[in-house]
């Protein structure tokens, strides 16, 4: 599975089908996703309680939140307007916060640092590398970034302040092992 949306007829008879999700939008299916990714785009309000999805080898799609494999409390999640920010508890605008940003970018860095330049206040670190400060949310600097960037580069954001890790194209087994090791209870 790359981390690139398939169109679900763009599968193969080898794909998992047991412990995947599909979504559909409009008329395009897209997935198959693990329950882990599934979890990823509902915290970041992707997918809404009429969003149409479907599980494992059952093509029949249903709404969200009357799916009986999918325990979600849409109900919790304020309704937010397009582009805004999710806030955390308290907070009533961004904060300023310092990000870690580290790349594999193979066509050059110039469109990567004047969209950080848009963004805040930035220095290379080195290589790959570079320190923002910033009033964005982590969903909304990896978003403008991930746009310059091409589906064979990758990159991680570390969010200093909040102790919070986002990512780009690292492809799915790559995602569960950064998830396994930054989300460890000890």
């Amino acid at each position: 599975m790359s981390n690139e949306p398939v169109m679900a007829d763009e599968l193969d008879d080898e794909t998992p089908r047991g412990v995947v999700w599909l979504i559909k939008v409009g008329d395009a299916v897209y997935g198959p996703y693990p329950r882990t990714k599934l979890l990823d785009y509902l915290e970041e309000g992707r997918i809404a309680g009429h969003s149409l999805i479907a599980c494992g080898p059952d093509d029949e799609f249903m709404r969200a939140d009357q799916h009986p494999n999918l325990r979600w409390d849409f109900s919790a999640r304020a309704a937010r307007g397009f582009n805004k920010p999710k806030l955390e508890d308290g907070e009533t605008e961004v904060p300023v916060s310092n990000f870690f940003i580290c790349c594999r970018l193979l066509a050059g860095s110039q469109d990567f640092e004047d969209v950080l330049h848009e963004t805040g206040r930035f220095a290379r670190a080195g290589g790959d590398m570079w320190v923002l400060r910033a009033d964005v949310t982590l969903p909304q600097l990896r978003n403008r970034l991930s746009k310059v960037m091409r589906k064979d580069e990758q990159m991680i954001i570390v969010n200093a302040t909040k102790n919070r890790i986002a990512w780009f194209n690292l492809g799915p087994e790559n995602d569960i092992a950064v998830r396994s090791v930054w989300d460890v209870d000890e």
